[in-house]
């Protein structure tokens, strides 16, 4: 069989390919062009809030070599990169070679990943200039909103830290670090986050960050929800002054409210008896610790029955599966069936750190110094919050995870065209997905013009530059 050579070396930068389609030439070119096309909207979205102007006016570093990178360029550079889907430090390099990222974000330059870790060790820890700075993202909140708290387990395998070995079931034994996150429910914005050593437990510090939501977000939730691990005397006690949001915790099944569940009267269980669906029922606990009598509701499902006559018994007994919580709402606010139909929307925060962890690398950006680590969290959420606000937008109609949104929204292959003083970002896009995306493009215009003046930015921006995008 004669052989054939597939690649052909033409030259200096030239090659060809033996393909279906005959021999095609590949060479490199200089023109101003990109694989994120899509992120012309996205500037302009990031333009008008001024969060990227904000956040280096109020960065607590200040740069006074004529050499050093500006404050604007590190902090976008990495925002850039997580927006782009990396996951490590060294992932922003691959921006670097791309002109239209620094034209599109009026950047001298994309830096490298060591001068972004060197700025965010010289920050410190506290990230109260990042939360003050991204305050105006919360504007897109309800005004009476949930929170919904819990804690994540980032396994760590090198010296950073604050990694100690605690709870983590995926990788006993393995140190970690244990952060404190909340959610905006109904909305996937997340407006807090603290970085705690790996044995610490999930209600560690919890009232205290409570306290800093409060004043990062500049009101209080009307609610806060929390699993079992967030259910204790002191949480519970802090909810229970004056001017505290109500307060929906799941109740561990301790011996104690086994006892109190056992002594219930069938006709206590409201709902039919069936199987599989819910039966709810109440009571007025003060459960050992506890300083105050608290309202619990139960709910259970009929599972099946054991002994009988299949097994060589007279009765036969109903088995139960069972879940309890407690809450300062009152009776005539919500019915236990409600209680418990609220607790279980709570639910989608955990999509909200599946999608951060696998799709956000919030895991991916550590190092060793925990000041770098927290920084670079605090930031990818501000990045986070950002793209979600600008995918609703896109797609008011349903949730886009950043795997999808990023391929459909962003990775589109455009051409920068320049004339006189225009700008023009041909895009690669054709068939009915161009009629979606143009869609999608009007409401952030009208989003612009009309919702954005609204918000008023921290720091006042520049008029943008005109541009035009036009799709081939």
């Amino acid at each position: 069989m004669k052989s054939t050579e597939v690649i052909h070396p033409t030259g200096e930068g030239k090659m060809s390919f033996d393909t279906a389609a005959g021999q095609v030439f590949l060479e490199a070119s200089d023109e101003a062009m990109t694989p994120f096309g899509g992120f012309v909207p996205l500037a302009a979205f990031f333009q008008k809030l001024g969060l990227l102007d904000s956040l280096a006016a109020h960065c607590p570093v200040e740069r006074t070599s004529p050499n050093a990178s500006a404050v604007q360029d590190v902090l976008t550079s990495f925002m850039l990169a997580c927006l782009c889907d990396g996951s490590r430090f060294n992932h922003i390099n691959r921006l670097r070679e791309d002109p239209t990222l620094c034209e599109l974000f009026g950047l001298k330059k994309i830096v490298g990943d060591d001068t972004v870790r060197r700025l965010f060790r010289q920050i410190g820890s506290g990230g109260d200039w990042i939360a003050n700075t991204s305050s105006l993202l919360w504007q897109a909140a309800p005004e009476h909103f949930i929170l919904d708290w819990d804690s994540t387990v980032q396994t760590r395998y090198g010296h950073q830290q604050d990694a100690r070995v605690g709870y983590n079931p995926q990788k006993p034994g393995r140190k970690s670090h244990h952060p404190l996150l909340a959610v905006i429910a109904g909305t996937r914005l997340c407006p807090y986050y603290r970085l705690r050593p790996g044995n610490t437990g999930s209600s560690t510090g919890w009232t205290e960050a409570m306290e800093e939501a409060g004043q990062w977000m500049g009101r209080q939730p009307w609610l806060n929800r929390g699993d079992v691990g967030f259910c204790s005397e002191q949480t519970m006690s802090w909810h229970e002054q004056d001017d505290r949001p109500e307060y929906l915790f799941k109740l561990r099944l301790t011996k104690n409210l086994k006892r109190a569940i056992a002594r219930l009267k069938e006709d206590d269980w409201l709902g039919c008896h069936n199987f599989g669906v819910l039966q709810t029922a109440e009571l007025d606990l003060q459960l050992s610790g506890w300083t105050n009598t608290r309202r619990v509701v139960v709910g259970r499902r009929l599972m099946g029955h054991t002994g009988g006559e299949d097994d060589g018994e007279f009765w036969s007994y109903a088995k139960y599966e069972y879940e309890a919580y407690v809450t300062s709402l009152s009776r005539d606010y919500a019915q236990s069936w409600q209680i418990i139909e609220l607790y279980r929307k709570r639910a989608d925060c955990e999509n909200v750190f599946d999608e951060l962890k696998n799709q956000w690398g919030f895991n991916g950006f550590c190092s060793r110094y925990k000041e770098v680590t927290e920084t670079a969290a605090r930031l990818l959420l501000v990045a986070y919050n950002t793209w979600n606000l600008f995918l609703r937008l896109m797609e008011p109609d349903r949730h886009v995870e950043a795997k999808h949104g990023r391929r459909w929204f962003l990775f589109i292959s455009a051409r920068l065209v320049k004339s006189s003083r225009q700008r023009t970002w041909k895009m690669a896009i054709s068939g009915h997905w161009r009629a979606d995306l143009m869609q999608g493009y009007q409401r952030v215009l009208a989003w612009l013009n009309l919702t954005a003046p609204q918000l008023q930015s921290i720091q006042a921006n520049a008029p943008p530059k005109q541009a035009q995008i036009i799709s081939i």
